[in-house]
């Protein structure tokens, strides 16, 4: 047992920046299905709301597949979890260490980091 094991985990801040920019990448999400290219666009089709969202995508599809999963069942993208063998909890914290780096770093991401 690592001192890390001996911690209680606790639940990241609702509004901490990986939530925000999580939070704009689950409604790109939801929402690209329903883009129209006919010049008519919902609201949230800002330059700025779009950039986000693809580039989370990007940096998400760049994950090994578990954390991928994880990511896209903590969201409620999916509902299925396939890694019997792997906790959730545990994946899930893999991909949130993994991605902050990439977000703090990238440019249409790092405003919401500083």
């Amino acid at each position: 047992m690592t001192a890390r094991d001996a911690l209680p985990m606790v639940a990241p801040e609702k509004d901490s920046p990986f939530n925000v920019v999580m939070g704009i990448w689950t409604r790109w999400v939801s929402l690209k299905d329903f883009q129209h290219s006919d010049g008519d666009s919902n609201l949230q089709d800002s330059k700025e709301f779009m950039r986000t969202g693809e580039a989370v995508e990007n940096m998400i599809n760049g994950l090994p597949r578990a954390q991928w999963w994880a990511i896209r069942k903590a969201r409620g993208i999916s509902t299925v979890w396939l890694f019997p063998n792997l906790s959730l909890a545990n994946t899930l914290e893999e991909a949130e260490v993994a991605l902050i780096p990439k977000m703090e770093n990238h440019i249409d991401t790092r405003r919401y980091f500083y």
